[in-house]
This record gives structure tokens, sequence and C-alpha cells, in this order.
């Protein structure tokens, strides 16, 4: 492992827009990406690629086109695509490779979103291929996932906590088996959600262990993202530099949070709740907890509700069903 080998990934911008609706602002969000340049965080997620109407106040991009002023050279970005949200008719041949694309599927969708990739990659796009809920794949469905990943070698493969209840063996055990078995050209990255309080522990966990490969993790200023919120981009870079040697600039960071999200924060504040704890040890959408927590519930109910919530229904939001069960 050498200290090139180890990035960072803010996606204040695409993750932290679940609380505002994406709607950061035109020059919020200009001065969230100069800051973040600044710092020397190593790739910047500008938002999601999603079938919408243009708005430069919105984190939401209908076209590659429409990121292009907001671009800085030698800067890597990235864009999210929600597999199924996204015709992959408007992508044409990639003209410029800092701007990565990561897909985001499914255990079900998995074989089409494959395809898509494939796609992406034939015009020669860098690809991540996101598989949520990463943790719910056994090893068989895992391996033949990797398998079908290694014919094509995406840029990245991300092991994503969607509900934040992975523990630092569940984090360690994931990525060995990845990296076993996933070609060495391809980086793995980490993202992660707070639910329970573990995502700085495990973003440590992983950067302890010895690999040859590069490893992207994702994070957040502030950890900004619905529910409890994401690993805080402060915390880890502070880390990198300490223990790791990296340059990480801190003083642009605190800017940013202080002049940017922290007024996001007062509106739609986040961070560690029972509720979103509630969450993660049943295994469910957080925004069943959300739902429920609007509804004034407390606690114990909300720990009721969830508990008894079937394991086809727990990892997909429905907010019919929840509604019913509600009242």
């Amino acid at each position: 492992m050498s200290i090139n080998s180890i990035e960072i990934l803010d996606c204040t911008l695409r993750d932290g827009g679940y609380l505002n609706d994406w709607e950061f602002g035109e020059n919020a969000i200009k001065s969230i990406l100069k800051n973040l340049t600044k710092s020397g965080i190593d790739y910047i997620e500008l938002g999601f690629l999603k079938q919408c109407e243009y708005c430069k106040e919105k984190t939401f991009f209908p076209l590659i086109s429409d990121i292009e002023y907001l671009l800085k050279n030698n800067q890597k970005y990235t864009l999210m695509i929600n597999f199924g949200e996204y015709d992959i008719q408007n992508f044409s041949e990639c003209n410029n490779k800092n701007i990565k694309i990561r897909v985001a599927f499914k255990k079900h969708n998995q074989n089409e979103a494959i395809k898509y990739i494939n796609f992406l990659k034939k015009l020669n796009w860098d690809v991540f291929a996101n598989p949520m809920n990463t943790n719910t794949y056994t090893k068989e469905e895992l391996k033949s996932l990797i398998v079908e990943l290694n014919k094509i070698k995406p840029y990245g493969v991300t092991i994503v906590d969607t509900f934040g209840n992975m523990y630092e063996n569940d984090v360690i055990q994931i990525f060995q088996f990845i990296d076993e078995n996933l070609d060495k050209e391809i980086s793995i990255g980490f993202h992660s959600h707070n639910n329970m309080q573990l995502s700085f522990s495990n973003a440590k966990a992983l950067l302890k262990m010895n690999f040859n490969r590069n490893l992207i993790i994702d994070s957040c200023l502030y950890g900004m993202g619905r529910g409890a919120g994401n690993l805080c981009t402060e915390l880890i870079i502070k880390y990198l530099n300490d223990n790791i040697n990296k340059n990480y600039k801190i003083s642009p960071i605190i800017s940013c949070i202080e002049n940017n999200v922290k007024k996001i924060y007062e509106e739609f504040p986040w961070g560690y709740s029972t509720p979103y704890y509630i969450a993660a040890i049943y295994n469910c959408h957080p925004n069943y907890a959300g739902y429920l927590v609007k509804q004034g519930l407390s606690d114990e109910k909300i720990n009721t509700i969830l508990s008894n919530i079937p394991q086809d229904k727990k990892t997909s939001y429905d907010k019919v069903y929840i509604e019913k069960l509600f009242k």
C-alpha cells in the first residue's frame, strides 16, 4: 500500500442532497466545489444524472454537458446514476476522462446493470459499479458479480453499506473477498452510512489493511446525509494526513462547512438518532424510519413497527406499505 493508492471521494452534493432535495443553490454549489478542489480532495461527486429539467440551483443533471461550466482542469469528478433512472441513449463517446460515472443498482437488477455498465465502458467512460447493500450478498452471489465485472473491467467496484449496519469484521471480510477475486487493476471503493456511529471506525479498519490496489473512500462535509448521515470528510482527511502522510488542506473544508453546510444543517438537521439506529439493526430502508419520525411516533413504537416488517419489504422503501402499516 502506498499513499497514492488511497483516495477520497466527497459526495456531499449528491448524497447530501437527499436532505434538501438537491437544491443547494448555484452559488453554494460553486463554493463547495471551489473549496473541495482547494483542499485537494481526489474526486468530487457533482450529483445525479437523472431524467429531469435542468436547474442550476440543483445537483440533478439531465445531460453531461450541463456540468461542463462547473469543471476545473485536473480535478476528478463523478456523477451517480441510480440504475433505471437514466436513459443510456443520452450518452455519447467520453471526451473528458476526469469525469467518472457511478452506477448504483439493487441485487435483483444486477444483470441489466452490468449490461448498462458494459455499454458505458464501450463508450470509453470510466465506470464504478455500486452494488447496494453489498453485505446482503452471499459469497456465491458476490463471486458471481465479480466474475461478470472482471470481464468488462470497470474503473471501480464500491462496497456500499446502504443501511449503515456493517461492523468492522463485516467490512474487512467483504473487502478481503473482493480483493482476492477482483482484477487488480480495478479500484475498490467504500461508501458507508453512520446509523450505528461506525463510518469512521470502519474506514480506519480498511486503511490498516494490506492491499495492492487503489482504495477510494466516500465521505461528506460535516457528514451531511439522510438520517444519521455519512462519514465526515473533515475527519477522514485529518486521519489520512496524520497517519498516512497525505496532504489534504483542512482550512478550505472548515470554511465550506461554516459558510455552506451548517446553513443547510440548521434547516435540515442530520446525525445519529435512535430511529435510524433501529432501522439499521432490522436491516430496513432508512426512509421507513424517516416516515415514522414525521408521524411523531415514539422510539418504542418505531421499534415495534420496524421489527415486524417482513423480509421482502425491508430493503426497498414502499411508501404505500408503510402508510397502511402506520394506519
